[in-house]
């Protein structure tokens, strides 16, 4: 039977346990690393025109996703305009796990972005800035609904061994501290019997009844994902002398995403006095908040047909607020009447946050993610002032994000040692990445035909033996119509990727945890309708 004691577990094992929080998805503290990538590793949902072309917009310019994107490019406009980007979302997941594959899906309509845009000529015939252009609006920047499950044989070990470690480095050494110093999950366990006291050696240790190294268990994961990351924007171009363009950006990202993970261990021996027959745990975590940050750019034209463009983007400051509550049932067979000497006690229990606190867990924080920067080359074909002369053009896109950057922070003074290591793990964890996107327009007088690739290298710096890269390949079709000030583009983008899913870590040497991997693909159709004004 595995037994932990906290005063034996080392500084060199919780930083292991940091080092590989990454991968911990459904865990039960708020500030992770596992946070960090949900909110750092997105694929913006620009207009159907942008999309189109994988998103390459850094040196183009001449569309509303320059907003999000690269504000130089507003300063092409001459006239005022509103669009709107309205999408059907289809999320497809399959795991690999076990020797069995399973499947989650996940469809939904929402709206990709909608804005404004101004431009006006400069009224000072003097200066050598022809005019300046203002954009107001909302995008989606990552849209976080999915469905998906998956189960199987245990690698010998169990769920609940997460919680013992939990204890650990909560740095609990009275078992009366686990009601105010254990995370979430770790509670209700004790409080269900699932885990317990024992006395070893005249020490008293903590154990798991969900033995894995003495009964076989059967185990299952479903994870329930919903809402997204959005983001307001101001901006302000300006445009010198149709050579040289530069523009700034406030953005206001703000966050509203839910999740409820379910977990489920069973015994498969047939032993009907071992202590344990079933556990199932579900928790529903909700993080909600705001932020801000700043994109710069500029574009410059040097010679006829070329451009050049490159953006910097900020750090996003979030200030966050995670609200979770948890419930487990368990059924553990003879075990509370042994330990208490009381035939009466049932064998099955149920424990939940509210059982202790009056309402949801409540944990404030702010959250730093990464920067990044970007350089971009056009050709345009038949360069011209009158863009219904144009024949299209090709784009291509390099961008680089160090998800190394990101971090978390807190007021609280008992959670600044624990941060301080979890932005520790992030550093050893995540690395910089590069992204590449490629693009093209023929446009027949109103009609136009185009298409592209967007590539999103890995943010993984370490993943388990055996697991997939993750990384991300978005090709994209449409088609576009404009004439008298009116436009409808229509776009059709299919995301590949593969990565990889870890239920829990423990960091004892020579315990094994379970990884899934994944085969994620995402449908988007998007149409941007918009007219000039």
């Amino acid at each position: 039977m595995r037994f932990l004691f906290p005063k034996l577990i080392h500084m060199q094992i919780f930083n292991r346990f940091l080092l590989m929080m990454l991968m911990i998805s459904s865990a039960v503290q708020a500030q992770e690393p596992g946070d960090a990538l949900r909110l750092s590793w997105a694929n913006p949902i620009g207009t159907a025109r942008s999309q189109a072309i994988g998103n390459a917009g850094i040196s183009l310019g001449g569309d509303f996703s320059s907003t999000f994107i690269n504000p130089a490019g507003l300063a092409q406009f001459k006239t005022n305009e509103f669009v709107f980007t309205p999408g059907f979302f289809m999320n497809r997941n399959k795991y690999s796990y076990a020797d069995s594959s399973f499947k989650g899906n996940r469809s939904n309509l929402n709206i990709g972005n909608i804005g404004f845009i101004f431009s006006s000529s400069n009224r000072w015939q003097s200066n050598r800035v022809k005019n300046v252009t203002v954009s107001l609006g909302l995008t989606q920047t990552a849209n976080l609904n999915s469905n998906f499950s998956y189960k199987g044989r245990d690698v010998g070990s169990s769920y609940s061994e997460k919680w013992l470690e939990e204890i650990s480095f909560s740095g609990i050494s009275n078992v009366l501290d686990i009601f105010n110093l254990a995370p979430i999950g770790v509670v209700q366990a004790y409080e269900s019997y699932l885990i317990d006291t024992a006395t070893i050696g005249g020490e008293v240790r903590i154990k798991t009844n969900a033995n894995a190294s003495q009964m076989p268990l059967n185990q299952s994961f479903s994870y329930q994902t919903r809402g997204g990351v959005y983001e307001g924007a101001f901006a302000v171009a300006w445009n010198n002398n149709e050579k040289l363009f530069y523009g700034v950006t406030l953005g206001i990202p703000f966050v509203n995403f839910r999740r409820t993970t379910t977990v489920e261990e069973r015994d498969l021996s047939g032993n009907t006095n071992n202590d344990f027959e079933s556990f199932n745990f579900r928790e529903n975590l909700t993080t909600t908040g705001a932020g801000a940050n700043l994109k710069l750019g500029i574009i410059y034209k040097p010679a006829a047909h070329w451009r050049l463009g490159f953006t910097f983007h900020t750090p996003s400051i979030l200030v966050l607020t995670d609200k979770t509550n948890a419930t487990i049932t368990s059924n553990i067979e003879n075990y509370a009447r042994k330990v208490n000497n009381d035939n009466t006690r049932p064998t099955s229990y149920t424990y939940s946050t509210s059982d202790y606190i009056d309402g949801d867990y409540i944990t404030e924080y702010t959250m730093t993610t990464p920067w990044r920067a970007g350089a971009s080359i056009s050709y345009v074909f038949r360069e011209n002032k009158d863009i219904t002369k144009q024949k299209g053009f090709i784009t291509g896109d390099i961008e680089v994000i160090n998800y190394k950057s990101n971090s978390f922070s807190s007021d609280v003074p008992e959670s600044k040692e624990y941060l301080r290591a979890v932005n520790d793990a992030i550093d050893n964890l995540y690395q910089m990445a590069l992204n590449a996107r490629i693009g093209a327009e023929l446009k027949f007088k109103t009609f136009m035909v185009r298409g592209g690739v967007n590539y999103m290298g890995s943010p993984f710096n370490e993943k388990p033996e055996g697991a997939s890269k993750g990384r991300r390949l978005t090709p994209s079709l449409g088609i576009g119509y404009r004439d008298k000030g009116y436009f409808i583009d229509l776009t059709y983008a299919h995301t590949i990727a593969r990565d990889f899913h870890v239920p829990y870590f423990l960091s004892e040497p020579g315990v094994n945890y379970p990884f899934a991997n994944n085969r994620f693909t995402n449908g988007q159709l998007v149409a941007t309708v918009g007219f000039k004004f």
